[in-house]
């Protein structure tokens, strides 16, 4: 074991405030101390007077949702009680993964009246030699390239290969031709956990505008009928809800789904970025719906969708996903 301030320069973080800054879809990650989405809060205008702080280092939050650590890809702002390490040996993104973990496990020693701040720099983390194999062996292209096949559907033998000619010759289709339309179970049908307190429980989804934010609760798989189960790499559609009908994702996640969202199995064979453009093209019909004209039942089922997806089309989206995340990750 070495101490944190033998391999980083621990130094604190910019101290900005982010209601004094200014919002910008195309500007700066602002990293605050939560635990969500990377530490990233929003993205704001850049400052003239202030100096991002660099990609490729690593933010660790010393109050508030304490020891958050993660690896910042580019460059940012911060806010308060924020400090960022710096690296003062070369390290490759896994091992900077691996310390970012390290430090996580550090999480039980304080609390909200006990800061990560004086002692931050003299925690202990394990020497760059002995940093397990399994780092090194588990590599993040690895892994994401693993995670993006293991959503493929698997072969079932009554699916078909792909659709009949008298669907494959039109544009466009009904939804209800190429997928079989499920509805979710009641919430007052199923016992709802806060937490996830063994491998037996599973996500139960609502409706949202962010996939991040449609886990409503947990159940447990024992107390849920199968037919209610659905595996990862699934797709579902939000059905009700101002804010939130209509939009529609492919799950990373074996999930139940509530009685507004309704879950899209294929009829014929397709693979993760089928889904991944079907779920496109029905979150673009939002505008067809409201509160009060869900995309429930049947107008879910006769919304047109194109036909089928080009080669050319998913040989490209394939590699754009695989490009992006390992840019977000900083991947040469």
């Amino acid at each position: 074991m070495v101490k944190l301030n033998d391999y980083f320069d621990v130094k604190y973080g910019v101290n900005l405030e982010l209601n004094k800054l200014e919002i910008d879809p195309n500007g700066i990650n602002f990293v605050s101390r939560t635990e969500k989405n990377n530490g990233v809060s929003a993205k704001v205008k850049r400052l003239p007077h202030i100096r991002p702080i660099p990609g490729g280092t690593i933010t660790v939050a010393a109050g508030g949702t304490v020891m958050s650590t993660y690896l910042q890809p580019s460059e940012f702002y911060s806010g308060r009680d924020l400090y960022y390490l710096v690296p003062k040996i070369d390290l490759t993104t896994e091992e900077k993964l691996f310390y970012c973990l390290s430090l996580r496990k550090n999480k039980f020693k304080y609390s909200y009246g006990r800061q990560a701040n004086t002692t931050l720099s003299t925690l202990e983390i394990p020497a760059k030699e002995d940093i397990p194999e399994w780092v090194y062996h588990n590599n993040v292209t690895n892994m994401l390239t693993d995670m993006l096949a293991d959503l493929v559907t698997a072969e079932e033998d009554d699916i078909d290969e792909k659709p009949p000619l008298s669907v494959l010759d039109e544009e466009y289709v009904q939804v209800e031709q190429l997928f079989h339309v499920y509805n979710g179970i009641a919430s007052s049908s199923v016992k709802r956990y806060e937490s996830k307190e063994n491998s037996n429980f599973i996500p139960y989804i609502r409706p949202s505008k962010n996939q991040s934010t449609s886990i409503d609760a947990f159940v447990d798989k024992a107390e849920i009928s199968d037919k209610y189960i659905f595996p990862k790499g699934t797709l579902y559609v939000s059905t009700d809800g101002q804010g939130s009908h209509t939009y529609s994702y492919v799950s990373t996640f074996e999930f139940v789904p509530n009685s507004n969202v309704a879950v899209l199995v294929p009829k014929y064979k397709m693979d993760l970025v089928d889904k991944l453009f079907y779920a496109y093209c029905i979150t673009r019909n939002r505008y067809k719906y409201s509160y009060g004209r869900k995309p429930k039942g049947h107008r879910l089922k006769e919304l047109l969708i194109p036909s089928k997806v080009s080669n050319d089309y998913k040989k490209y989206s394939m590699n754009v996903l695989i490009d992006s995340w390992k840019e977000k990750l900083n991947i040469k």
